[in-house]
């Protein structure tokens, strides 16, 4: 009976022993949780964070920080070049080079000379008023000048250097036509006051020609 008590008391403790040991491995896989649990939240909370960032940094793009359109023409002319008087004809800069015989140089010189200035080229005259403002403003009397037509890239087709727009030698802005055009190596002039008269003429020439001064035009902003 006695035995039989020891033996019971033994399987007692040893089932109360093992549940305490349950229990605590219970205890701390629970424990073991909360860690991952706290570590998932901070990882969210990063990536909050991070798409935060994001915004900012897409807030600060370079390329979205000007909100108005920006502006791609200059608004002052460059050093030699200078407005007209009357800016509500043409508000762009010009520069004349020629009134001295020595100052001539061949077509393809004029505009190398323009275009070394980024953003000019050989004038595209579009108004009488414009040639008119322009003889004025620099004393051009009796002279031709080279201009930015010319056929060297087709032949059959004469377009400005530089901005490509088409020149229509039949459909012309101002003036009247003076011979006939040049089938190869055609660049355009346009005679100021041809032979005193206060006209202007349209003429073909071979682009090496060193007869005539040019003008360089150069494109400004309007000023609102």
């Amino acid at each position: 009976m006695r035995i039989q008590f020891v033996a019971a008391l033994l399987c007692l403790v040893i089932f109360l022993h093992s549940e305490g040991k349950r229990q605590d491995n219970s205890h701390y896989k629970g424990k073991a949780k909360g860690p991952y649990k706290v570590r998932t939240k901070s990882h969210n909370e990063l990536n909050g964070k991070e798409h935060n960032h994001d915004k900012c940094k897409s807030k600060g793009d370079p390329t979205k920080q000007c909100e108005a359109p920006c502006k791609t023409l200059s608004t002052t002319c460059p050093e030699g070049y200078s407005k007209l008087t009357n800016q509500s004809i043409s508000p762009n800069c010009y520069l004349f080079e020629g009134n001295r015989t020595s100052d001539r140089p061949r077509w393809y010189a004029a505009l190398a000379r323009c275009i070394s200035t980024p953003g000019a080229y050989l004038w595209i005259p579009e108004t009488i008023e414009e040639a008119d403002a322009i003889r004025d403003k620099f004393n051009i009397d009796g002279i031709d000048v080279h201009i930015g037509a010319n056929n060297l890239i087709d032949s059959d087709t004469y377009v400005y250097a530089v901005t490509n727009d088409t020149f229509d030698w039949d459909n012309l802005p101002f003036g009247e036509q003076n011979g006939l055009l040049e089938t190869l190596d055609g660049c355009m002039e346009l005679e100021f006051n041809q032979n005193g008269i206060p006209n202007f003429v349209w003429d073909s020439d071979p682009c090496s020609s060193n007869e005539e001064a040019y003008i360089c035009e150069f494109p400004i902003a309007q000023s609102s």
